[in-house]
């Protein structure tokens, strides 16, 4: 891209009639010619009115500016207010402060359609962050924030950078942010840097809350094994969507460890970009080779690997003597296919070595088609026969029942389970059935019993006084000619 001091090299570009994207590019230094400053205006208005997308707007300040350009930037600020062309901005340089970006202020607050804002080497610091918080929690576009190698970012800057973002309910794709003068190794040693242990946890804390990441580029001291923990937590989430992340800090194989663990279930993630560490050994590289090589010796091993992590880059080489070369070396080469294919050959890999015993797999019986099928294509008809006729495999591939046949079962099983209830019930009923009729005879004896005790009451009652009193013969008293069981044969008469 160009960058040029006159402006008025893209009035040109702005005015043709095509949709193609554009690029500008311009650097301020010193004090601004009246033919720039007249070409800067007119520009403000240009990209007012043109057709064309601006891709990128790279605005470069030296630190020497001086008022009479600072007054003409103002007035280029205020021109482009509410225009939609521009698609990302890039603010660079020394220059680049408070007063740099109140000017844009106006233009950021009322923007909704910025998809990217990067600040590198700049003087961006905690006051100049309070102007850019309306922007952040206002404008749902914005998919990238790269803040590089800005030396007075420090904790409270990251602070109301991230809480505005959160505020604005973010969808953010890519996070960088890198310290200055962060490019080897001895960057590390001495001081910790503006952004402390508490900012990398507002960080992670953020990225845990923004499941839109795609891509992490983090590059700070203070970035340890605690920092990298907490991001190994947000791999492990099945919402994770990072693809790339890039990491530099004073992390170790603690760290490191705990990626490999998060990558035992992460299905996003396709690069990792190890740059700056002076802690790593062997221990962490053969953490990360455990969970990504093709030739795992176990069934368990492969069940629990990562298979769509493409590539490890390592940007520095640490000393020999904490991470060997074969170790580096093994980092370096891993290159993965896509999911499917690289799990494929790591089960290929398995079956093959173990084709005379595969039990150990305890594969499922709707697996077996698929079982026979995968050996036939990859090994031929002779491996499928040692598949076969090994005496381990029989058990596990014949002795199974198919799925119909699993299918009836299942449904034989709940019928069974069905008739038990029922015969259960019918028992039931039959039990409380034999207590009624009981209940009705013992009621049926008592109602008998009860008359037969009325009809002895009546003949007593009647009979009593037709008896002679004690001591006399019990004869009839009607004819005194026969007993008194003859009485009712009197009473005929």
């Amino acid at each position: 891209m160009l960058v040029t001091k006159n402006p008025a090299q893209y009035l040109t570009a702005l005015k043709e009639d095509t949709t193609d994207a554009l690029q500008i590019g311009l650097v301020f230094s010193g004090r601004i010619s009246d033919n720039h400053a007249t070409a800067l205006i007119e520009l403000g208005s240009a990209i007012q009115t043109t057709q064309r997308s601006i891709r990128c707007m790279w605005l470069r300040f030296q630190v020497d500016v001086d008022e009479a350009t600072m007054s003409t930037f103002r007035r280029f600020g205020q021109m482009i207010v509410g225009t939609k062309a521009i698609e990302s901005m890039v603010l660079e340089g020394d220059g680049v402060g408070l007063d740099q970006i109140s000017c844009l202020q106006d233009y950021l607050f009322t923007n909704k359609t910025l998809r990217g804002i990067n600040f590198t080497s700049t003087k961006l610091d905690r006051y100049a962050s309070m102007l850019l918080t309306g922007f952040l929690a206002g404008n749902s576009a914005l998919r990238v924030l790269d803040l590089s190698s800005n030396a007075r970012v420090d904790d409270e800057t990251i602070n109301n950078l991230m809480t505005s973002l959160s505020l604005g309910g973010t969808q953010l794709s890519t996070l960088n942010i890198c310290e200055a003068n962060f490019s080897t190794v001895e960057d590390l040693i001495g001081d910790n840097g503006s952004i402390t242990t508490a900012g990398v946890q507002t960080i992670t804390t953020f990225i845990a809350q923004t499941p839109s990441l795609v891509t992490v580029c983090l590059k700070m001291r203070s970035l340890n094994d605690e920092g990298i923990r907490a991001l190994s937590t947000v791999l492990r989430e099945k919402e994770s969507k990072i693809s790339r992340l890039e990491i530099s800090g004073t992390f170790g194989d603690d760290g490191i460890q705990s990626i490999a663990e998060a990558l035992k279930t992460n299905r996003s993630l396709r690069t990792i970009d190890i740059g700056n560490t002076v802690n790593m050994t062997d221990s962490g590289g053969r953490a990360i080779l455990g969970v990504t090589s093709v030739n795992l010796n176990t069934w368990k091993q492969i069940m629990a690997s990562n298979n769509t992590l493409r590539s490890v880059y390592m940007k520095s080489r640490p000393p020999p003597s904490l991470l060997s070369e074969d170790v580096q070396n093994a980092m370096r080469s891993i290159t993965n296919l896509d999911p499917i294919p690289t799990l494929q050959q790591k089960v290929w890999q398995y079956v093959d070595d173990n084709i005379d015993d595969l039990s150990y797999t305890k594969l499922e019986p709707k697996h077996m088609p698929h079982l026979v099928a995968f050996v036939t294509k990859r090994g031929g008809i002779n491996t499928l026969l040692r598949l076969l006729s090994s005496r381990n495999n029989i058990p596990m591939i014949f002795s199974h029942p198919t799925p119909e046949r699993l299918h009836m079962e299942s449904i034989m099983n709940k019928v069974a389970l069905e008739n038990a209830t029922l015969r259960a019930l019918l028992k039931s009923e039959r039990l409380f059935n034999d207590s009624l009729c009981k209940e009705n005879n013992s009621i049926r004896s008592l109602y008998e019993e009860d008359i037969a005790d009325d009809e002895t009451t009546v003949a007593t009652t009647i009979v009593t006084p037709l008896l002679h009193e004690e001591g006399q013969s019990r004869r009839c008293l009607c004819c005194r000619r026969g007993p008194f069981s003859k009485l009712w044969e009197c009473f005929r008469w």
